[in-house]
């Protein structure tokens, strides 16, 4: 449930941006230059931005697993699972016999 709401945080951050980007350029554009966008273009642009976002996380969260999976706590840990696991199949195998 949280993912969800931060789905939609991060949509309605990225719309407030939008909305001051356009309004901080509509504000320094000349008015000659100021051509009203159309909404199929609005959402070209937002779904652009939205992959773009999409792509930057993916990475980050690629890169932060990678880290992860090679940090020397999760080495360690992985090892130390490994042998109480070894233990725990001997003893079975003890008390088996």
């Amino acid at each position: 449930m949280r993912l969800y709401l931060v789905v939609a945080m991060l949509v309605l951050a990225l719309a407030a941006f939008t909305q001051a980007q356009d309004a901080e350029a509509a504000v320094e554009a000349p008015v000659e230059a100021a051509v009203e966008e159309t909404v199929e273009e609005k959402f070209a642009v937002f779904t652009n931005q939205m992959g773009e976002m999409g792509k930057k996380l993916a990475d980050k969260a690629q890169t932060t697993f990678e880290g992860i999976r090679s940090s020397e706590f999760v080495a360690s840990s992985q090892s130390w699972f490994e042998k109480q696991l070894e233990k725990f199949k001997q003893k079975i195998g003890e008390i088996s016999q």
